[in-house]
């Protein structure tokens, strides 16, 4: 367990020197950097000494920022994009992609046949901290989230939003299929997809979350006291 939580540190550490060459070559300033993360200076000094666990949607952020695959920030050659990216909703985007690789995590450990206490001895943290992960209330440290893939058996690919450039230039310098950022595996209709992808849509699919979570019998008793107050409601207008 201690050997496994200091290899988490090392691996934090070696992410806070690739961030902070690419930080250098892109002659950005941590300043600079704080502002396109909405976070302060102190934080992202955290990040490149590897005092403080980046996650995965603020490394696609400063991927974009840096104009450089976002996979180059953990392990790739360096590539330049075609074009700059311009600077998302970060107070909007950053919460909606953690609830997305959330559920992601929790499907493919729902797969795996895991349990969160099996997850959380493996990172040496509580199953509260799992849990968190899993609803996206707490962001999910990158090498934790690596280390998650491996023993749930997915690829790190299967978390990245293929929406931005600097992720489907990561899965393709893989060897990855990359799907066009409307043909997603589970081939939504569009304006379901739409819907999912709209950040104001984020207290909706928290709800949905957790009624996906409730036991068949208590959906039942859901629907009925929503039919009853529907029916008693339309009574009260006639």
């Amino acid at each position: 367990m201690v050997q496994g939580t200091k290899d988490l540190d090392v691996r934090s550490k070696m992410i806070g020197v690739l961030l902070r060459a690419a930080r250098l070559k892109a002659r950005k300033s941590l300043k600079e950097c704080a502002e396109w993360l909405s976070c302060s200076s102190h934080i992202m000094s955290q990040y490149e000494h590897g005092r403080r666990g980046i996650s995965l949607p603020e490394l696609e952020l400063l991927a974009s920022f840096f104009d450089v695959p976002v996979s180059h920030l953990w392990d790739e050659e360096p590539a330049v994009l075609e074009q700059p990216t311009k600077r998302p909703a970060v107070e909007k985007l950053i919460p909606l992609r953690q609830k997305e690789i959330g559920v992601l995590l929790r499907q493919a450990r729902a797969k795996s046949g895991k349990t969160q206490k099996q997850c959380a001895e493996l990172l040496g943290v509580s199953t509260d901290t799992i849990s968190k992960y899993e609803y996206g209330t707490k962001s999910t440290p990158f090498p934790h989230l690596e280390l998650l893939a491996s023993c749930l058996e997915v690829s790190l690919a299967d978390f990245l939003d293929r929406e931005l450039l600097t992720s489907r230039m990561s899965i393709s310098r893989a060897g990855t299929e990359v799907l066009p950022a409307k043909d997603t595996a589970a081939r939504l209709p569009p304006q379901i997809e739409e819907f999912v992808r709209n950040p104001e849509s984020l207290p909706y699919l928290e709800m949905a979350l957790r009624l996906y979570e409730l036991p068949k019998d208590s959906l039942r008793h859901l629907a009925e006291a929503m039919l009853s107050a529907e029916e008693q409601r339309s009574r009260e207008m006639r």
